[in-house]
């Protein structure tokens, strides 16, 4: 037996949400740092530099997020799915499950899961009928005369945002729970290295630059260097699996997208774990090398680095990849580019769209009241955001892309029951998503970024339609709402509403926990960007005046501020 020192490297993917080519389908335009076809030439250079000693995982969000995923779960469930094909030519080892494998129901999953020639790995994922694991809950590899322990868990906020009759029968333990009763088995069972592959990552971030490699390799017991995500209970666990698990060498995380190159951590005897995430879309590869010695009978990790290669115009295309999904590609392409209606004019978007009361958020806004009304349950009001820069209408023809590009998630709608506390605690958060505005000292008008938190997500700045309100950014946040009328009443604490919202947030997504207080009164089938299509299509030559009703203000008026002098008064302008 070969006992002599080796290099073990795992390679990871994760969130890549369909994205196989390096194409923005809801723009319609290239996007060289994005793919699976590219991230699987940085794979075969990888091997090539370890190729007898390396694993390929990938931690979840895989069958669903554009078109492409659309397509082939609800329009033409037929073929051999393209990202089974894609993963299949590049031999993954392993997949955990992410919370969007079960957006199309599990007929589609169960249909994918037969497709590949890897196992899915859920640990967490229970059947409820008698607590016994719904999908096979780790996995045990030797490579290179080494047995590596995966253990796939899922992020258990799954039952929040997805619809009941998409996950019959199964249930979704708390995950740390989980991670102490499989550990130790991959122990027992022989293995050398434990890695845990998760669809759940840290529950913090570093305060204003994220986006820095180096600052996620600060101590996390230190609270001035990091910033809440505005996590639901359990649902971003990977730190704390890392801290208060013994025996894990590595977690390999996905799900809150972003790009993590390191995190050294220390469990609860002392041994640093290490943590990585490839941010989401296939824009970067995980690569963690773990040096190993054979010592005392068995292969112990002597050490450990990790690092992220970037998918960017540099790396080319995988030929065999590209050959295998090319006409899946192009049957999209086909899909998203059919004519669906028409405009008399520009429904502009980004921040221009957000920063005042605009149509775009109204016409959503419309689209989700008049759904919720024609299954006999109207609404007093409904919230929505723009979750892109790129969402927009544009003037004349409107194309199914034109109208998926204004709602790029997979959220399905409900209606809930709230009263006048939720809905103010709900708005406070809501406003959150600014910085505080200093008239003596004003951000560059030229960068209406800076008037947003650094680390805020544009999905988390909701347009209400229906109330009267507005926000003071010159107020500290949580005493930032100016006026809160109904009908031109003022809302009181304990008025009931019904409100059109989406699974996302009616679960409490993104801080908003508060909503978890109301009552769901129904839930849709259907997605709401497939409503936002059939309402265009019935709605020829829309017209952004007649959809934009004037209903809140922002103080100071950041659209005149940033955008007027550019693209003219907006019809809703703040005093």
């Amino acid at each position: 037996m070969d006992t002599s020192p080796r290099t073990l490297r795992l390679l990871q993917t994760s969130d890549l949400h369909t994205n196989i080519f390096p194409w923005d389908y809801f723009t319609g335009t290239p996007d060289a740092q994005r793919g699976l076809a590219k991230v699987a030439t940085l794979v075969r250079k990888a091997r090539a530099e370890n190729p007898d000693c390396n694993l390929l995982i990938d931690t979840g969000d895989t069958i669903q997020g554009t078109p492409l995923g659309t397509y082939y779960s609800l329009v033409d469930n037929t073929p051999q799915h393209p990202m089974a094909l894609a993963m299949n030519e590049l031999r993954y080892d392993a997949m955990a499950l992410g919370n969007h494998e079960f957006n199309y129901g599990l007929g589609v999953l169960n249909k994918f899961k037969s497709e590949v020639g890897f196992p899915l790995l859920g640990a967490n994922v229970r059947k409820t009928a008698d607590g016994s694991e719904a999908f096979t809950p780790y996995l045990i590899k030797e490579v290179c005369g080494v047995k590596v322990g995966l253990l796939g868990l899922v992020t258990p906020g799954v039952t929040t945002w997805e619809r009941p009759e998409n996950i019959p029968g199964l249930s979704f333990a708390d995950p740390l729970e989980t991670a102490r009763t499989y550990v130790p088995k991959l122990r027992q069972e022989g293995a050398d290295v434990v890695v845990v592959a998760i669809h759940s990552g840290p529950d913090k971030q570093p305060t204003g630059s994220a986006t820095d490699p180096a600052s996620w390799l600060a101590d996390y017991a230190d609270s001035t260097k990091w910033a809440d995500r505005g996590n639901l209970p359990g649902e971003n666990e990977a730190v704390q699996i890392a801290q208060q698990v013994d025996g894990i060498d590595v977690l390999l995380t996905g799900h809150t997208h972003q790009p993590i190159p390191k995190m050294l951590l220390k469990n609860t005897q002392g041994h640093e774990v290490l943590l990585i995430q490839p941010n989401r879309w296939g824009s970067h590869l995980g690569q963690v090398d773990l040096s190993l010695v054979h010592r005392d009978g068995h292969w112990t990790v002597d050490g450990k680095d990790s690092r992220l290669v970037a998918v960017d115009a540099s790396v080319a295309e995988d030929t065999q990849v590209v050959q295998l999904t090319q006409r899946h590609h192009e049957t999209t392409q086909a899909y998203v580019n059919a004519r669906i209606g028409s405009t008399r004019a520009a429904f502009p978007g980004g921040h221009a769209a957000r920063y005042g009361d605009s149509a775009l958020a109204d016409l959503i806004n419309k689209v989700q009241e008049e759904a919720a009304a024609a299954e006999g349950q109207p609404v007093d009001f409904s919230l929505a955001a723009i979750f892109t820069d790129t969402a927009a209408l544009p003037a004349g023809d409107v194309t199914l892309r034109d109208a998926y590009s204004v709602y790029v998630y997979d959220n399905t709608l409900y209606v809930m029951e709230i009263n006048g506390s939720i809905l103010r605690r709900a708005l406070e958060v809501n406003a959150q998503f600014f910085n505080p505005w200093n008239a003596s000292s004003p951000p560059d008008a030229s960068n209406p970024d800076l008037a947003r938190q650094p680390n805020a997500r544009l999905y988390n700045w909701d347009i209400y339609s229906g109330i009267e309100y507005g926000f003071d950014l010159t107020k500290p946040t949580g005493s930032r709402l100016t006026h809160l009328r109904f009908k031109g009443q003022d809302v009181t604490d304990v008025q009931l509403f019904r409100i059109a919202i989406n699974n996302y947030r009616a679960g409490g997504g993104g801080g908003f926990s508060m909503f978890r207080e109301g009552r769901i009164l129904w839930t849709s089938a259907d997605g709401v960007r497939d409503y936002i299509a059939r309402y265009i299509a019935a709605h020829p030559d829309l017209e952004p005046s007649s959809v934009n009703t004037c209903n809140f203000t922002l103080s100071p008026d950041l659209y005149k501020y940033y955008y007027e002098a550019t693209l003219g008064p907006a019809k809703c302008s703040s005093p």
